[in-house]
């Protein structure tokens, strides 16, 4: 099992580091927020996305996901879903940033781990890891929830650690730079949640009917 876990961190690793809707909400939240609630938003990132994932991993054990994959209808219901998310978080995002900072104004409300969690949730993409990447590293017959679970395990770790990372290196080269505007911070993160949703409602139409 050890050496089908180290297998699979190596397989998994792209996916990780490829930037999506977990990384946007940390980079436009981390960037804009205050020193001291910066570990904060990671943890609430990487609880969120880690709730995901587990969702998807117990999902895809117990055979729900399958059907999800299998019906296009279904999942382009998912996927519609999804992209509505992300749009309106994005367009929410550039709101929020658009809105003047007085003195004396109450803080922002802060990113709440439900967001990250409906955001990964509704990404069928995520349901595939382990419904065509996992079975490659079990053995037929294994697989079980608690074998996916431990997958499952191992990938929210690595994403928690590159969140975590990328968070530090984000606040570094902030800290190096001139301040960034917290309306550009909000608009540019905003307008990256928008093209992943609309990238998603775009992938939705090319589905093929059943």
């Amino acid at each position: 099992m050890s050496h089908a876990l180290l297998a699979f961190a190596v397989a998994i690793l792209p996916v990780v580091l490829t930037p999506g809707a977990s990384f946007t909400l940390m980079a436009a939240h981390v960037l804009a927020a205050e020193d001291g609630v910066v570990r904060r938003v990671v943890c609430r990132v990487a609880a969120g996305t880690a709730a995901g994932i587990l969702s998807h991993a117990v999902l895809a054990a117990v055979g729900l996901s399958a059907v999800v994959m299998q019906s296009a209808q279904v999942y382009r219901a998912v996927q519609l879903a999804g992209a509505l998310y992300l749009i309106g978080l994005g367009i929410t995002t550039i709101l929020k940033g658009r809105k003047p900072t007085l003195p004396d104004a109450p803080p922002a409300a802060p990113l709440r781990t439900r967001t990250a969690f409906l955001a990964n949730l509704l990404n069928p993409k995520a349901a595939a890891v382990y419904l065509t990447l996992v079975p490659q590293f079990l053995a037929p017959g294994s697989f079980t929830v608690s074998n996916v679970l431990a997958f499952a395990c191992l990938h929210a770790a690595l994403t928690a650690v590159w969140l975590a990372a990328s968070a530090v290196a984000l606040r570094s080269l902030r800290a190096r730079a001139l301040p960034i505007p917290r309306r550009a911070v909000a608009l540019v993160g905003g307008g990256m949640l928008i093209a992943l949703g609309l990238r998603t409602l775009v992938g939705s139409r090319a589905v093929p009917a059943t």
